[in-house]
């Protein structure tokens, strides 16, 4: 992301057809493409990958996405504006956004849970969201403050160190801050779920992973779970058994490719989606035979031209990846 979002759900982790899916009643992307009897989608973007600043004219923006054909994003943060302004923006673009992530702990330009969580679920409901997504595990202080003050050469390999010490107790924590707070935003209307990224599949004792702990950890009532394909394939995990692994529980997913394996627990490939290594024709089948929401188009730096580039490419051969159509 950029330095006014130097704590994001990201710099965390790493420096540590078309119009109907608008139709009223619409929950989800999916849609019956007239006349044909086939499914048609059309894919949302988390905005993470167009790495907006505060000062960026978020309004004109939305715009440009909506002109591509997008009809659903999901904000990694608040861009420092009110819910409010936000949604107005939405709305002159003629924009949903379904869910936002949110900091297990303060994060500057990201909502957090660390407040009053009545004013927060009252913020993602002016905003129209249903999902409050945590994007990383709650980090204990051995991390996070190495993390706010990173030491000269900090970088990709220091942060895969740094987020593979994390041990069994961190995950179960994570798992019970997820209860917790499920429990209370669900008394407000709003569903929490968790999303992966590479650490998620690092190897704990006893044959587990974090992820896996947090799967059956958590309440199933409470805690749904947001799939990054990006991150997993680059993790070598199979798909398939992905799917089987979550459930019913898997309710979202970020759409994004990769060139290669991961080496390290923080090192993704990113590229344009259909020129990696995702199998996407599985992929696809995989998602239809789900109870998946919403999905959303994510793609990280390095990019070919620029991010908006990116995403009007990722677009293209999702749309047509989805409609059945060869790309």
């Amino acid at each position: 992301m950029n330095d006014e979002f130097n704590f994001s759900r990201r710099r965390a982790l790493k420096t540590i057809a078309a119009a109907a899916v608008a139709c009223a009643g619409m929950r989800t992307g999916w849609v019956a493409a007239a006349g044909t009897g086939a499914v048609r989608w059309a894919p949302g973007l988390q905005l993470y990958t167009l790495g907006l600043k505060a000062k960026d004219d978020i309004a004109a923006v939305f715009k440009q996405l909506a002109a591509i054909g997008y009809r659903e994003v999901e904000f990694p943060g608040h861009y420092e504006r009110s819910a409010a302004d936000l949604r107005r923006a939405l709305d002159a673009a003629r924009l949903v956004a379904p869910a936002a992530h949110i900091a297990p702990r303060p994060a500057p330009g990201m909502w957090d849970f660390t407040g009053d969580l009545g004013k927060f679920a009252e913020s993602l409901k002016v905003l129209g969201a249903r999902y409050a997504v945590v994007p990383i595990p709650l980090l204990q202080d051995r991390i996070y403050d190495v993390i706010q003050h990173p030491p000269a050469g900090f970088d990709t390999a220091a942060v895969s160190r740094l987020f593979a010490s994390l041990e069994a107790d961190d995950w179960k924590r994570t798992a019970d801050m997820l209860n917790e707070k499920g429990a209370a935003l669900a008394e407000h209307g709003i569903r929490l779920a968790y999303h992966n990224h590479g650490v998620d599949f690092a190897p704990l004792p006893g044959d587990t992973n974090g992820l896996r702990t947090l799967i059956e950890r958590t309440d199933p009532a409470l805690v749904d779970f947001e799939l990054d394909i990006g991150w997993a394939v680059s993790a070598k995990q199979e798909l398939p058994a992905l799917f089987g692994l979550f459930g019913k529980r898997l309710r979202l997913l970020h759409l994004k490719d990769t060139k290669r394996p991961s080496t390290s627990v923080m090192e993704l490939a990113s590229t344009d989606a259909g020129t990696g290594i995702v199998k996407w024709d599985e992929l696809v089948g995989l998602v239809r035979g789900s109870r998946i929401e919403h999905m959303f188009v994510e793609q990280e730096e390095p990019f070919p031209t620029t991010p908006m580039d990116a995403v009007k490419v990722d677009y293209r051969f999702l749309t047509k990846l989805f409609a059945g159509e060869k790309t």
